[in-house]
């Protein structure tokens, strides 16, 4: 809807005409984006919030004005102002908006620089939360994601194009979200087709993260590690009961573990690598209970020395048995 008013208003400026470079073809408008702060990141909603600074540079002829002696090398507009002069000379301004954005739009800072050539410089800093459809949990922890801040032209490409500002372009040194490391970006400038057929450019401003790792370490490894030690540690009793015992109360922390690791991510249609992780300690967990409730079935009827071969195999393999499982689980993934 908001193209089809600005294409009207198109319309019924052109009988002024419109000027500059889009007089004999699109105009061409240079766009950069960086990126100064990632306010947080929300993995089950699937999107990310940033302060980010966009910039636009393009020239409209309709513009220039007479430098004054003395007076400094350009002019100070708000953006409601330099909105009156275009009207008022019957131009039209290059109108965008974030394609990917999500809820509000905060403005910190909005100014406009007008050079006597002509020369339009836009600076707009502003918050917003954008779209991660782009997510894939899949290596989850060890997994590198992929975020964009797109920008695309309210206006089809016949009248205006984008193009890369590279020396506006990239990420801040201090980005505040402790958990992902942002080691690359990119910027790409394309073109989409819009619901009314037509086509119009497209800047994307691409950083790559993956995540610090000494986090999942620590809560996630470590503790999972030690889990499974107690549960080989109880071979060493020979009260079968206790053994289940203690295996039961080992089950009943890998579920509530479980539970509390789904609350990072959203409902999954496919394994993690931490599921598999964890899948693999369930079912080894549940193996030793198994495998001691029979040993515990053949104490009662006396069959010892079955019971004690079963103990010492289980023993000796319950380690071999769990990296197998684990890495087969990870090849599958």
């Amino acid at each position: 809807m908001h193209r089809l008013l600005l294409l009207l208003c198109l319309l019924l400026l052109s009988g002024w005409g419109v000027a500059g470079e889009g007089a004999g073809g699109p105009t061409v408008v240079r766009i950069g984006v960086t990126l100064d702060q990632i306010v947080g990141i929300d993995q089950k909603a699937e999107n990310f919030s940033a302060v980010y600074t966009l910039r636009v540079r393009y020239r409209e002829p309709a513009l220039a004005y007479e430098p004054t002696p003395g007076a400094p090398p350009f002019r100070m507009l708000t953006f409601a102002k330099a909105m009156e002069r275009l009207q008022a000379q019957g131009v039209v301004w290059p109108g965008m908006f974030p394609a990917n954005q999500q809820g509000r739009h905060d403005l910190s800072r909005q100014g406009i620089r007008l050079y006597p050539d002509g020369e339009v410089h836009y600076i707009e800093r502003a918050t917003a939360v954008f779209q991660a459809p782009d997510f894939d949990f899949r290596d989850f922890p060890f997994d590198t994601q992929s975020f964009y801040i797109r920008v695309e032209s309210l206006l089809p490409d016949s009248l205006f194009v984008f193009e890369a500002l590279p020396e506006h372009i990239g990420v801040g040194d201090q980005l505040g979200e402790e958990e992902w490391v942002v080691f690359s970006s990119t910027a790409v400038v394309d073109t989409v087709t819009g619901a009314d057929g037509l086509g119009y450019s497209r800047f994307s401003l691409g950083f790559q993260a993956n995540r610090h790792l000494l986090y999942y370490v620590v809560r996630i490894f470590v503790p999972m590690l030690i889990i499974l030690v107690v549960s080989w540690s109880t071979f060493r009793l020979k009260d079968y009961m206790k053994r289940i015992d203690i295996g039961i109360t080992v089950l009943l922390l890998l579920i509530a573990f479980n539970f509390t690791l789904g609350n990072d991510l959203p409902r999954l249609g496919y394994l993690t690598a931490v599921d598999a992780f964890i899948a693999g300690t369930f079912v080894i967990t549940g193996a030793v209970i198994l495998v001691n409730v029979q040993l515990r079935i053949w104490q009662h009827q006396k069959r010892e020395r079955e019971a004690e071969r079963l103990d010492r195999l289980a023993r000796i393999g319950y380690w071999p048995a769990y990296l197998v499982g684990m890495s087969t689980a990870l090849l599958l993934l």
